[in-house]
């Protein structure tokens, strides 16, 4: 009885649950490549729109056009109600 039991830990059970923790490894390490490649594209993105933003300023300095400022939305005297500072 206690053979039986033994075998079948050591041919079932344990190769199940190195199946499982090889497949749990393999997902996690898929999930942080796909994390990595996220944060690539967004850095490459936010890259890309500086570059267009710094262009079109560049442009519109050139042109003789100021820019309207900017204007702060989390500034007191705006007198927003809706807004909670």
């Amino acid at each position: 009885m206690t053979n039986r039991r033994v075998n079948a830990i050591e041919h079932v059970i344990i190769p199940r649950i190195e199946n499982t923790i090889s497949y749990i490894v393999s997902e996690l390490d898929e999930q942080d490549r796909e994390e990595f490649f996220r944060l690539k594209k967004v850095q490459d993105k936010k890259k890309r729109d500086k570059e267009k933003d710094k262009k079109a300023k560049e442009a519109a300095e050139a042109a003789g056009q100021a820019q309207a400022p900017v204007r702060d939305l989390l500034a007191a005297e705006d007198g927003d109600d809706d807004l909670v500072v």
